[in-house]
């Protein structure tokens, strides 16, 4: 979807997966982790995410519990489950559940549990806290 990072003081480019049937948010996400120098991609569902992750290899995943079709949970032990992705930092996102959630997108295979609504700022300096330096995976589609 985006070509490439547009700025940012950021050493490395993490690439950026948002998936996220929220379209508002993910494009807001979009842009955010773009001004931080990330390359970006967006995709509506689990199916979608599944899909994207053929021909764009993020570092890091942004995966919406609550999705129609495939939800965030089964997506993410889908992804847990592929050796060529579960190395992948993966960041749990939903408005409902509360701490049942949490817990359950963690035994799923999160690597964090992020409860909408949250500050932008803050949580892109938490995410890209956790992202691998930029070309650790290799930066090549599978």
């Amino acid at each position: 979807m985006h070509d490439g990072p547009k700025g940012g003081s950021r050493v490395s480019s993490p690439a950026v997966l948002i998936v996220d049937d929220e379209q508002p948010l993910a494009r807001v996400l979009c842009f955010a982790f773009e001004n931080e120098g990330c390359v970006v991609d967006m995709a509506n569902d689990g199916v979608d995410c599944m899909n994207r992750i053929a021909t764009f290899e993020p570092d890091l995943i942004l995966m919406d519990i609550m999705m129609p079709r495939l939800d965030g949970l089964e997506t993410i032990r889908l992804l847990r489950q592929n050796k060529l992705h579960r190395d992948i930092v993966i960041v749990a996102m939903s408005a409902g559940g509360g701490s049942e959630l949490e817990t359950l997108a963690l035994a799923a295979g999160a690597d964090l549990f992020v409860p909408k609504p949250f500050e932008i700022g803050k949580t892109i300096d938490t995410v890209l806290a956790m992202a691998p330096s930029a070309g650790s995976r290799g930066g090549q589609g599978t």
